[in-house]
């Protein structure tokens, strides 16, 4: 399961290197004020949506990219589990959608202002 890690400035998805082997990619990171909206979800893959373009996409795991009608999701999902999705405007992916522990906090987190 992927981490994000939070500070005023950034939001990096810290992934395991097994991770990083399934989504092609290396962690991420995209400014915080780049997010346009947040919300806990009770299936994280059930919200990814599209063709898969680089990463992995097994009927319990969903880790990469994935393209939907010129907008781009990246996506670390194992099984059917709650995660958040993360809204971002002016920023390389549309949506990201990652399984999470605590989602309701993790939303939390990103909706209060930095400090």
């Amino acid at each position: 399961m992927a981490h994000l890690l939070i500070t005023d400035d950034v939001v990096t998805i810290d992934m395991s290197r097994g991770e990083k082997l399934e989504a092609g990619h290396r962690n991420q990171t995209f400014p915080r004020n780049a997010i346009s909206g947040v919300r806990a979800v009770p299936d994280c893959i059930a919200e990814v949506h599209g063709m898969k373009g680089v990463g992995t996409g097994l009927p319990n795991t969903m880790v990469g990219t994935w393209h939907d009608h010129g907008r781009v999701t990246f996506a670390v999902c194992h099984g059917h589990s709650p995660g958040v999705v993360i809204d971002l405007a002016n920023s390389k992916y549309d949506t990201v959608v990652l399984t999470v522990e605590n989602p309701e906090d993790i939303v939390a987190r990103l909706s209060a202002p930095p400090t």
